[in-house]
Order: structure tokens, then C-alpha cells, then sequence
């Protein structure tokens, strides 16, 4: 079994198990509702037993209870959001819970793959999994603006290093709220230690809630990815699947552009991305520690003039703050 068949069917039975989880804690509610409440487990019967007299009665031809079936359940769901409510409950409290509505923690909707479960696949082969964690500790709700001075203004912006990152921070959510009609692609540069990877996180962290389809990869396991397609005289179906989520998915963030190996191939596969993905009307967000000076030194003139005639440039400035939280730790 190829590595995208293990982990297919291990996100098949992580499903059935959601779905198992979800079903125990409606009962668990029920229960617990019914005690408190127990003329809901009277019209939840009411219910159940006008549905059979009604099918019961269709099978023989009678159509009517069938026909008022609808509008006497809505009545009773009336009433027992009535009764929740008077008892402080929720109106959905008895409902089933979905982490995913759309395809209701099937994995599907219809024959077709749902959002949810490419997103989950693809964090797998991308290796990205490793990062979820790092990602539930920085976000937009974690950040945190005290690490950057708000005194000391940058000659070329002409903004303190606080100031910058507020009004990057402000346009990166704007980014995020707007990705369905604005898809724009965005480098971020900056020193070592000002917040790149922080904020790239951010930016992947919000869109993972979202039904849009993200790759976040580093550029040393970007050009892995290209080199193991290039070279894989297997066709194992991971690294196919892997290529083509580079170039299909909604959002490709590439952490730390320019600590890969550089040479002929790397520089033609990143035109090629970059190139595709533009073409396809696909964002991408690219970090890196070189200035544009020693971007364009290093890359093509083409990828340049891609990159700084169609990209939003975010420009980072401040101190290195792991060595302002290394001075930190050292006073605490």
C-alpha cells in the first residue's frame, strides 16, 4: 500500500469514527435533556410514531397522513425548540453535531471528495502534519505586536517597526476574509527572527477553517516534492498526487524561500509554479530572508519581474525576536 492509499483509508476510519463520536454525544444530550425535560422524549415519540402510521397507511394506498406528515412535525419541532429555550438550552442542543456540515463528516459530498477531506489528505503527503500543532500557537488570536518598537521610524517606510506590522497584520486578515474574490499573491521578506513564518502560519491557520484547499510546504520540501516527481520512475501515486496539489490548490504558502539549493532546476520549477499559478488565477504566498536585491541576484530576471510586477510585497521590519524572547527568558 502506497503512502496516499494509507492514508486515505486511515482518514476514512478517522471519519467513521467522528461520525461514531458525534452520534454518542447526541445520545448522551438526549438523555440528559429528557430527564430534565421529559415531555421532549413525548413529541420525539409523537414523531417517530406518526411517521410509521404514515408510511404504514401509504403502503395501503391512503396518501393523506403522508401528505400532513410534514407540516405536523414541523409544529412539534416548534415545540420542542420552545421547551429547550425555556430551559436554557440551545434550539439545536438535540440536534447532530457535523465538524463539517458540508459533507455532514462523510468525507463526500455526492461521488465527489469534499474540502474537508482533500485539505486533510494533502496536509498528510505534504508532511505538513507536523505543523498542526505548531499552528494552534500561532495565529491571528496569538499575536502579539509588543515584540516590535513603536518608537524608532524606518527611513524607507517611514513607519515604526510596530506600525508596519499593524498595517500588514490588518491587510493579511483582509486577505483572509476576501480570499474568495481577492487572490492575490504575496511575498513577505524581511530580516531573520521579524515574524515571516509567524505570519505565513496566521494566514494558513485561518484559511484551514475555511472550505479553501492550502499547501504550506518549505522551500527545502517544496524542491523535494519537484525533484521526486521529476525522478520517480515508479509513479508512485503520493508524489502525483503531491505535484498536482502544488499547482491545484487554492492557496501555496512557501516558507523560506532561498535556503533550498539553488541551481538550474530549482529556478526553472519555481518560474513553472509560480508561472502556472498565476495563469490559473491560484494565490501564492511566498516568505523569504533576502532583500529584493538579493532576490533578484539570486532567481531569473523573469521570476523577478513576476514576483515584483504581480505580487503584494510585505516588507517585515524589527528586531530578531527569538533573541528578544531569549533576553526575556533570561530576566524572568
Amino acid at each position: 500500500m502506497n503512502q496516499e492509499d494509507y492514508h486515505y483509508h486511515r482518514l476514512l476510519r478517522s471519519y467513521e469514527d467522528t461520525r461514531t463520536r458525534h452520534l454518542r454525544e447526541q445520545k448522551e444530550r438526549r438523555e440528559q435533556v429528557y430527564k430534565l425535560i421529559p415531555e421532549l422524549d413525548v413529541l420525539d415519540r409523537q414523531i417517530a410514531e406518526a411517521s410509521v402510521s404514515a408510511a404504514r397507511a401509504a403502503l395501503e394506498g391512503n396518501s393523506g397522513p403522508l401528505d400532513r406528515l410534514a407540516d405536523n412535525n414541523r409544529l412539534i419541532a416548534e415545540q420542542k425548540q420552545q421547551l429547550l429555550q425555556a430551559a436554557g438550552y440551545p434550539v439545536d442542543y438535540l440536534e447532530l453535531a457535523y465538524t463539517c456540515p458540508d459533507c455532514k463528516d462523510t468525507g463526500f459530498i455526492g461521488q465527489e471528495k469534499c474540502h474537508c477531506f482533500k485539505q486533510s489528505l494533502t496536509f498528510a503527503l505534504s508532511k505538513a502534519s507536523t505543523l498542526s500543532n505548531q499552528l494552534e500557537k500561532e495565529n491571528f488570536d496569538t499575536f502579539s505586536f509588543s515584540y516590535y518598537d513603536d518608537i524608532t521610524a524606518d527611513s524607507q517606510l517611514r513607519l515604526t517597526p510596530r506600525e508596519n506590522m499593524r498595517k500588514i497584520v490588518a491587510d493579511a486578515k483582509k486577505f483572509v476574509a476576501d480570499f474568495e474574490t481577492d487572490r492575490r499573491s504575496i511575498l513577505i521578506y524581511g530580516n531573520t527572527g521579524v515574524g515571516k513564518t509567524f505570519l505565513t502560519n496566521c494566514i494558513a491557520r485561518a484559511l484551514l477553517n475555511t472550505p479553501h484547499h492550502v499547501v504550506y510546504m518549505t522551500a527545502h520540501s517544496l524542491f523535494e516534492a519537484f525533484e521526486a516527481h521529476r525522478f520517480d520512475y515508479t509513479e508512485q501515486t503520493d508524489v502525483n498526487s503531491l505535484y498536482q496539489y502544488i499547482f491545484q490548490c487554492d492557496l501555496l504558502i512557501i516558507d523560506d524561500l532561498g535556503t533550498e539549493l539553488s541551481n538550474a532546476f530549482t529556478n526553472s520549477m519555481l518560474y513553472t509554479c509560480i508561472n502556472e499559478r498565476q495563469l490559473h488565477g491560484k494565490s501564492t504566498v511566498i516568505s523569504t530572508n533576502l532583500s529584493l536585491e538579493q532576490f533578484r541576484d539570486r532567481y531569473s530576471e523573469r521570476i523577478f519581474s513576476r514576483i515584483t510586477g504581480s505580487y503584494t510585497l510585505w516588507k517585515l521590519i524589527g528586531k530578531d525576536i527569538r533573541v528578544l524572547k531569549r533576553m526575556e527568558g533570561s530576566f524572568s
